[in-house]
């Protein structure tokens, strides 16, 4: 049960930081430990990875005030692609929740990104949350399933 908690926890801490890798993490969790699964790994990663991406979800939604995030989502070449993406997403809740998933499955566009986006365009919080935590945990079981292949 240890490892989980200190799995969740550095997913949490490598959304908000994101120099912490999460991918090599799990894996190096997953071929050290035979006590779970690829899939529950998964599923304690993706919830960490999840809670630590409404840091930035709020941020972005100006619940919090982070004035050196404000100032870089405030650059011209940064603003143009917001603008982009927002008349993509804004107002088309299956658009938004859909881009989520697929963002936190893929990791395209950049899950950060679209934690950011996903606040400041007001996106349902829900919504978010849970599209992020199916398409993270599908990215963490098909990663964990992978990294087995060459484990075993």
């Amino acid at each position: 049960m240890r490892l989980l908690a200190l799995t969740f926890g550095f997913a949490a801490i490598s959304a908000i930081i994101p120099v912490f890798n999460m991918e090599a993490y799990i894996v190096l969790v997953y071929a050290r430990s035979h006590e779970w699964t690829a899939l529950e790994l998964a599923a304690v990663g993706s919830l960490g990875q999840n809670l630590g991406k409404l840091v930035w979800y709020y941020v972005a939604r100006g619940v919090l005030d982070i004035s050196w995030l404000r100032r870089r989502l405030e650059e011209p070449k940064r603003k143009a692609a917001y603008e982009r993406w927002r008349g993509r997403v804004e107002g088309r809740p299956w658009s938004s929740g859909a881009l989520t998933l697929v963002s936190a499955a893929v990791g395209f566009p950049p899950f950060f990104a679209i934690a950011a986006l996903a606040g400041s365009l007001r996106m349902n919080v829900g919504v978010f949350f849970a599209a992020g935590l199916v398409g993270r945990t599908l990215f963490f079981w098909g990663l964990l399933e992978g990294a087995g292949l060459f484990l075993r």
